[in-house]
């Protein structure tokens, strides 16, 4: 298995991943690719607005093939995507751990919110109204299962909002030092 040098920032949909990274990027000129982009990319599809997923383990392995297709070892790279998605009967459901045996993440950042902040962030995003108890239950399970991802990959791990960048950027600059 190569080892990469990769941050995976995790987090449910409309918490704000692809601002943080962003932010990181110019920062640190640390390279963001979006997990759905990729898996996208390597299926030679276009990504869907539909945030239900039909073949979440499947997709997983074009994850894992595009990064170990695009990705060099020696740089360092952000990651955004999820630890748990919603299916197509709308449940949710957690990505195979072998899917991040397969990224190999140097450490994980994991952004939460209250649920009614990432309600309204959807709802200007997409024009969607999400359940809020949905979203709830959702962020719950993407942390439970976020902390026991990073205890058996035994990976550095910070979970904050996306207002703390002054700790983000501490995380940050701890590990591409090192």
């Amino acid at each position: 298995m190569m080892k990469h040098q990769i941050i995976f920032v995790g987090g449910v949909h409309g918490v704000g991943k692809t601002t943080l990274c962003k932010k990181i990027e110019s920062t640190f000129n640390i390279e963001h690719f979006s997990a759905s982009n990729l898996i996208a990319k390597e299926k030679a599809e276009e990504n869907l607005r539909n945030k239900q997923v039909e073949n979440i383990t499947g997709n997983q392995d074009f994850l894992v093939t595009a990064i170990n297709k695009y990705f060099k070892s020696e740089t360092w790279y952000l990651l955004d995507g999820h630890f748990c998605l919603l299916n197509k009967n709308n449940e949710i459901t957690k990505i195979p751990y072998s899917t991040y045996e397969g990224i190999c993440p140097s450490a994980i950042i994991l952004l939460v919110d209250e649920p009614e902040n990432i309600y309204t962030r959807l709802n200007l995003r997409d024009s969607i109204k999400h359940d809020l108890s949905l979203l709830r239950s959702f962020q719950e399970q993407e942390i439970d299962y976020a902390d026991y991802i990073k205890d058996k990959l035994n990976i550095p791990y910070i979970m904050c909002n996306i207002s703390e960048e002054e700790k983000i950027y501490t995380f940050i600059e701890d590990l591409v030092s090192l």
